[in-house]
């Protein structure tokens, strides 16, 4: 336990699964001995996603200040969009809200924007294009 989370500080990852040890049938690990009881791989699966959680929530702060490519996929009600930037799995990893995005932007559009604040390990970032300056071919806009 000590050597995996010395390894996860030193490695500064924006993302890490976590979950438990379990036996799969017809596996050579389910014949092995020595299994730990349920009580201790949840406790340790604890463990872990507590100090991942921090682990990348500092890394997120440690984006503010930086641009970042975002793909933007949905306008929300505020006229924010939510997406991902270029770190973020998007079925897993957070998600990127931008505001100041371009009035024409289209769900899959890339925006460059920079990083303003973070929720957890979601960002909040302003696009670096002005919202109404249209999209086609200005700066920041892939």
């Amino acid at each position: 336990m000590d050597e995996l989370e010395r390894f996860l500080v030193a490695a500064r990852l924006d993302a890490v699964g976590v979950f438990g040890y379990s036996d799969e049938e017809g596996t050579e690990g389910a014949r092995l001995d020595g299994h730990l009881p349920q009580t201790e791989v949840d406790a340790r699966v604890a463990r872990i996603t507590d100090l991942v959680e921090e682990l990348t929530a500092q890394r997120a702060e440690e984006r503010v200040g930086s641009t970042v490519q975002v793909l933007v996929t949905e306008r929300q009600d505020d006229g924010s969009w939510a997406g991902h930037a270029e770190h973020q799995d998007p079925d897993a990893d957070g998600t990127t809200t931008v505001t100041g995005v371009p009035l024409d932007a289209v769900p899959g559009q890339v925006v460059a924007a920079r990083v303003t604040g973070t929720e957890g390990i979601d960002l909040v970032a302003a696009c670096l294009v002005e919202a109404g300056a249209g999209t086609g071919a200005g700066p920041g806009v892939a």
